[in-house]
């Protein structure tokens, strides 16, 4: 739910106009108060500066998968990453933006700020909507951390199946299914006109129509909790399996080229043992004992440090490509952000299935409720909401630093203006 933000003379949203909608409240009452305000001031000096850097990334993101050719697997499933971020991205911008002003120029600076339309109007409508973006987002993640995970267990076997085309259809896919999943909740949501006698004008205005809580309850369950909890378990294993895959990898690596100086070691065993024939052979059988070592040093070349030396057709199987390689720990770094920040979204919405004191404010017709850990939920969403800005953003740092072909580009358009 999105959480408004609390301060000691507070306004109730979305009530009814027979009901008084300002009044006073001792806060001091409810624990992690003091932690609240303290945080609030420093998280919402990173809100705009954030959206300004990932809508600014994930264009930049665009363009140079764009200008390098989305024909492979890997890049589609990039591309369509860094597309569903910037929309998250963008549609969320009037929220944050409107607790941003909120916090700092009519609660800090005592400013009253006129809006042209009621801020509730501008703000929440994009929370909501904008997340169809960001669990599809997720779903992008979790395909991404699959095929990668997929192509490295079994090269041979599935890396044909994972088609940039299939890709799209899966995205696709992803994004209707989420939007159906939401669909009960943005059922209660409206922005309607109301008469407000004090302007005597009539105004748009944002109300949460009451079903006692079954679309709260149902997004709760199935988009923050299973959705959730499935995919941050699938990246984990694939990542636990990729980073197994690639140390096996480095093994063999270090060991094909022990194997490699072996190999030489026994081609030039085998240039003396012919020179050496050829010597036994003019100077008579008085020196068979030289050519029986030689041929006992030969058998011996076989097998190295006791084991038995690869076929190239096992290293082949066996090796990573530098290029492979590169994408895989590329994969494994998203997916790590990605797992890093979800986790306290997946942790609150966990917590508040269990613990009814962890939870929003509610205020239904004459009666409010204040939830004894109203602070620190709070808190805790608006750090979770924090993250996923991260999330959605930091990814150009690891195309950058993990793709030559995007950093070429990205060098080509610098070097272009």
């Amino acid at each position: 739910m999105a959480v408004v933000i609390i301060y000691p003379n507070w306004t109730i949203p979305n009530t009814t106009s027979d009901v008084a909608k300002s009044f006073i409240f001792d806060f001091t009452k409810l624990p992690f108060h003091a932690l609240y305000f303290k945080a609030t001031d420093i998280y919402m000096a990173f809100y705009i500066p954030l959206l300004l850097f990932g809508i600014t990334a994930n264009i930049l993101n665009i363009v140079v998968f764009t200008k390098t050719g989305a024909r492979d697997n890997v890049t589609v499933s990039f591309m369509a990453l860094s597309i569903t971020d910037l929309f998250y991205l963008g549609i969320i911008s009037p929220f944050f933006t409107v607790l941003t002003i909120v916090h700092y120029v009519e609660i800090k600076l005592g400013i009253k700020f006129n809006w042209l339309v009621d801020s509730n109007v501008l703000s929440y409508p994009s929370y909501w909507y904008s997340f169809v973006f960001y669990e599809t987002s997720i779903l992008i993640t979790v395909y991404i951390s699959v095929v990668r995970c997929a192509c490295v267990a079994l090269p041979f076997t599935v890396k044909n199946i994972f088609t940039s085309r299939r890709a799209v259809v899966t995205f696709i896919t992803f994004f209707i299914s989420v939007l159906l999943l939401r669909l009960p909740l943005f059922m209660t949501k409206r922005i309607i006109r109301e008469f407000d006698p004090i302007s005597n004008t009539t105004q748009l205005a944002y109300k949460e129509l009451e079903d006692g809580g079954l679309a709260d309850r149902l997004h709760d369950i199935m988009n923050r909790n299973i959705l959730n909890w499935a995919s941050i378990t699938i990246v984990i294993a694939s990542l636990v399996v990729m980073v197994i895959k690639l140390r096996a990898s480095a093994r063999f690596r270090s060991s094909a080229g022990a194997t490699h100086s072996a190999e030489t070691h026994t081609g030039t065993l085998g240039v003396d043992l012919n020179n050496a024939q050829a010597v036994s052979s003019e100077q008579g059988p008085g020196k068979q004992t030289s050519d029986s070592k030689l041929s006992t040093q030969t058998s011996q070349t076989k097998t190295f440090k006791g084991k038995k030396l690869p076929s190239p057709e096992e290293e082949k199987k066996q090796m990573l490509s530098s290029k492979e390689a590169q994408v895989v720990r590329a994969v494994i770094l998203v997916a790590a952000v990605f797992v890093t920040c979800q986790t306290p979204l997946m942790v609150y919405t966990l917590v508040r299935r269990f613990e009814s004191e962890f939870d929003n404010v509610e205020a239904d017709g004459r009666f409010i409720k204040f939830p004894k850990y109203l602070f620190l939920f709070t808190l805790i969403t608006n750090i979770a909401s924090f993250f996923t800005l991260i999330n959605a953003s930091v990814n150009i740092v690891i195309h950058y630093n993990f793709n030559s072909r995007y950093r070429n580009t990205i060098k080509t358009l610098w070097k272009c203006h």
